[in-house]
């Protein structure tokens, strides 16, 4: 019988699969240092257009910034020339009530009466004046009723001379004046 030592065939296929074995090993370790470097790669580039974005974001941000701004500066100066508007139409709607004033106080001057002194202070008007009668001041006052410039007509008071009677008139001046 014929004795066949197969051990030499089996160190071989041993030391066969085991250089297969590191080649596989290699391999892998090849291709996993390959994956790792391509993804962190591919992570640079992404980080590096993320920084660009980021960049012209900030850019697009200062800009707007500016824009904002200018018009905060525009909407600041429209403000102003609107309060400026409205000071000068509350002037100009102003402008009539003293002419018209004057006007009634010359409409409702009866004769036998003298107006001494005008005082106008804070929307509050003062007629100083003398009189022949006491007659004369009511038929003034009643006068001065009908105007559409002065309200609240008040006799504060009458002193009586020996020229004839001296009076303080006071009302409000419709339309404010300050």
């Amino acid at each position: 019988m014929m004795r066949l030592n197969l051990l030499p065939w089996r160190e071989r296929q041993r030391r066969s699969m085991l250089r297969r074995f590191q080649w596989m090993l290699l391999g892998s370790a090849a291709l996993a240092l390959c994956a790792v470097m391509l993804i962190d790669q591919l992570a640079r580039q992404r980080a590096q257009q993320q920084g660009l974005n980021t960049v012209s974001r900030h850019s697009a941000i200062a800009l707007l910034d500016e824009q904002l701004e200018q018009h905060a500066e525009v909407r600041a100066a429209h403000d102003a020339a609107q309060a400026h508007a409205a000071v000068l139409a509350s002037l100009r709607a102003d402008q009539g009530v003293f002419p018209a004033l004057l006007s009634d106080l010359e409409a409702a001057l009866p004769a036998g009466l003298q107006l001494t002194e005008l005082t106008l202070v804070g929307g509050r008007l003062q007629v100083t004046g003398q009189a022949a009668s006491g007659a004369v001041v009511a038929q003034f006052m009643r006068d001065l009723e009908r105007s559409a410039v002065l309200q609240g007509l008040e006799l504060k008071r009458v002193k009586h001379l020996p020229s004839g009677d001296e009076f303080v008139l006071a009302a409000r001046v419709s339309a404010f004046w300050s």
